[in-house]
């Protein structure tokens, strides 16, 4: 009997990127061109182009420009805030421990990046006029905030520490890394980054220490709970 033909072995078919991927690239494609050629030069035909799609695949994922532009602040944000929390929580220590864990990842290198600052600065120009922006930092600064409040609150529950307010101590604690953050990334040469962890860590030493005295907490008439701001 004469052999049957050998068909060939189909090769793969082609698949579609998922939505979810597509707007990965879009977000990643953003923050290049910001990157690269500031606000102004980050136009959609660029960033599509970066992409490797199309420029109406933009509005088919998203409102407009100014939605991607939001979305890509977000991922920013938001990824930079899941690498700190994991740095510091990645092992069992103590909260003061943890605590410099926090700073220590906050000043790393590759978070003090003078070309991804420029990223940042588009950002906030944008946050005061835009409200998709407005969005994303109230939100991103919320958790950045709240992440603070826990790893605060964690100190504030071990033996000997005397009470403070919470939120303010968290808002002021931000304000300083923030500072910190802002000027080694304009300039590393100002200080090296285990001088800024050596502050927040001082900065903590003065908290518990009482040197804080706005931050005292005070119990209210008729109750032992604690005065406005936790």
């Amino acid at each position: 009997m004469a052999d049957r033909p050998v068909r060939a072995r189909a090769g793969p078919r082609f698949r579609r990127a998922s939505p979810q991927v597509r707007r990965a690239a879009l977000v990643e494609a953003t923050l290049d061109c910001l990157r690269r050629y500031g606000r102004d030069g980050a136009s959609a035909r660029r960033i599509s182009a970066h992409a490797g799609v199309s420029v109406g695949l933009i509005n088919h994922y998203y409102p407009g420009k100014a939605a991607l532009v939001a979305a890509a602040y977000d991922s920013l944000a938001s990824s930079l805030l899941d690498a700190i929390r994991r740095h510091a929580l990645a092992v069992r220590v103590e909260p003061r421990e943890r605590l410099k864990r926090f700073f220590q990842a906050s000043f790393s290198p590759e978070h003090i990046d003078p070309e991804l600052f420029k990223v940042w600065v588009v950002f906030w120009s944008m946050v005061g006029h835009a409200a998709e922006m407005r969005r994303v930092h109230d939100r991103t600064y919320g958790a950045t905030r709240a992440t603070l409040e826990a790893l605060l609150a964690e100190l504030r529950r071990q033996p000997g520490v005397p009470a403070f307010r919470l939120r303010p101590a968290a808002i002021g604690l931000a304000a300083l890394l923030d500072g910190l953050w802002i000027e080694a990334s304009l300039n590393p040469t100002t200080f090296r980054p285990a001088d800024a962890v050596a502050l927040c860590t001082d900065w903590v030493d003065a908290l518990l220490n009482g040197g804080l005295p706005g931050l005292r907490r005070h119990a209210t008439r008729g109750t032992a709970g604690r005065s406005p701001g936790n």
